[in-house]
């Protein structure tokens, strides 16, 4: 069934070019995800909270594609890299400068009470006495200084951890809605029910948490821009474009992938180079 979503969709929208992948995995999770090359993976809880809708499974299907069509598997982890790097930047850039104003102020206090504390040999008596207390109380706060420089340093750290990962939350959440956008095009041109998306929204839209921004957008958001981008490009006029793909391409076949733990779709090149190359000459 999966396999005959994807070859539809593939061929509908010229992403034959090069094998898809696709693993059901054994577990009551309603969820899905694209990962590796090419590959999606659908969790049997999902499948089987959409039983009997295939328009919904291609739904799932078609965001899972655009995961990888729009390059969000392979710039995911870059874009992550390329963050942590900025914010470690950032914080070791106020460490430091956290660090040089307590030392600057030890090495003042420590200047302080050397000279209070000689002035205070000379002097001598009463007043020699409280001289040398004025220069302890300067190198004790410069100690305090060097202490206090070094709670907000982990309260820099802190505050970059987390501005980073709000950050990465903020990307997730473009992605997603950019797979539910692209994944929207993919099945309707492939002939599937438009409202096959809305109805694995409303699915979605019963799991805990599912009315709040996390990883993923809030699903009352994702559904209201499936609904606005079925107005602003109709479904029929998609499947009238991939209409023409799909009659002027034949079935993809399928094979185990060279894992042995998933389906191989072939691309239209066919499933064997041997064959493909015999054929060429």
């Amino acid at each position: 069934m999966v396999y005959r979503i994807v070859d539809r969709i593939a061929r509908a929208n010229n992403l034959d070019q090069t094998p898809w992948r696709v693993v059901t995995i054994n577990k009551y999770d309603v969820n899905a995800f694209a990962t590796d090359t090419n590959l999606i993976a659908l969790y049997t809880g999902l499948l089987d909270q959409v039983e009997g809708d295939p328009s919904a499974v291609a739904c799932v299907v078609g965001h899972e594609m655009a995961h990888h069509t729009q390059r969000h598997v392979a710039m995911g982890e870059a874009e992550k890299q390329a963050l942590l790097q900025k914010f470690t930047e950032e914080a070791r850039i106020e460490v430091e400068q956290e660090q040089q104003a307590a030392q600057n102020d030890a090495v003042g206090a420590a200047i302080g009470a050397t000279l209070f504390g000689g002035l205070g040999r000379v002097i001598g008596g009463i007043g020699g006495s409280a001289t040398e207390a004025v220069g302890g109380v300067v190198a004790i706060s410069g100690q305090q200084r060097i202490e206090q420089a070094q709670i907000r340093m982990a309260q820099i750290v802190k505050e970059k951890q987390l501005a980073f990962e709000q950050q990465q939350a903020e990307n997730d959440r473009r992605q997603e809605f950019e797979a539910d956008q692209h994944g929207y095009v993919y099945m309707a041109r492939a002939g599937f029910d438009p409202k096959g998306c809305l109805r694995l929204m409303q699915v979605m839209a019963r799991l805990p948490g599912s009315e709040m921004d996390s990883t993923h957008p809030a699903t009352r958001k994702r559904i209201s821009q499936l609904e606005t981008l079925m107005v602003e490009k109709p479904a029929t006029s998609l499947a009238q474009e991939g209409k023409l793909l799909l009659d002027t391409s034949k079935p993809l076949t399928y094979s185990v992938s060279r894992d042995d733990q998933s389906l191989r779709v072939n691309s239209r090149y066919g499933g064997s180079t041997a064959n493909t190359i015999d054929k060429m000459f």
